[in-house]
C-alpha cells in the first residue's frame, strides 16, 4: 500500500510566480481545497528551511485548532515543503511538499506530494484514516491557486 499521494498538473504561470504564492501562508489558506485551513496566524512569507508558520484550522471531528508547520525543504522557485504538527504536540510524521518544473515559457508543472509514510503511531494511523486529504481536494487546491493567480490549470 502506498503511503503517499502525488498529484501533478500544469499551471499557466511561471515557476517564480507560483512559488511566491506557495511560500505565502496567507495564500495557503485562501487556496486550500480541503477547507480545513481557516487563516494564517503569521503572514510572513517563507524564506528558508527551518522557517515556521502557524495556521488556524477546523475539522468537524476536531473543532478549531492551530497547526504549526516547519519548512523542511526550500529551493527557491523549485521545491517547498513543510512538516505539520498540532500546536503543543510533536510532529506525527506527515509531510506536504510542492515541486515546480518549467514546461514551457510561462507554464509550470506543479506537483504536490502528501506523504504519511513516516507516521509510526498505529493508534494515530487508525484514528486519522490516511490519507486525510483526497486527490480531488488537492486538485481543488491547484484550481484555487490558478484562480488566485488569474490563470488556468490543466485538468
Amino acid at each position: 500500500m502506498t503511503e503517499e499521494l502525488t498529484v501533478r498538473r500544469v499551471i499557466d504561470a511561471p515557476a517564480p510566480t507560483v512559488f511566491a504564492a506557495l511560500a505565502d501562508p496567507q495564500v495557503q489558506a485562501t487556496v486550500d481545497g480541503s477547507d480545513m485551513l481557516r487563516g494564517a496566524i503569521d503572514p510572513t512569507p517563507l524564506r528558508a528551511v527551518g522557517d515556521t508558520f502557524a495556521m488556524d484550522m477546523y475539522q468537524p471531528e476536531l473543532g478549531e485548532y492551530v497547526m504549526e508547520n516547519t519548512v523542511f525543504v526550500f529551493e527557491q522557485d523549485r521545491r517547498i515543503g513543510w512538516i505539520p504538527n498540532r500546536q503543543g504536540m510533536e510532529p506525527r510524521g506527515t509531510r506536504w511538499s510542492w515541486e515546480l518544473d518549467d514546461v514551457t515559457e510561462g507554464r509550470t508543472a506543479l506537483t504536490q506530494v502528501y506523504d504519511w509514510s513516516r507516521v509510526t503511531d498505529p493508534e494515530f494511523r487508525k484514528m486519522a484514516g490516511f490519507p486525510r486529504v483526497t486527490e480531488e481536494q488537492i486538485v481543488g487546491t491547484m484550481r484555487r491557486l490558478a484562480e488566485h493567480l488569474g490563470v488556468t490549470v490543466e485538468n
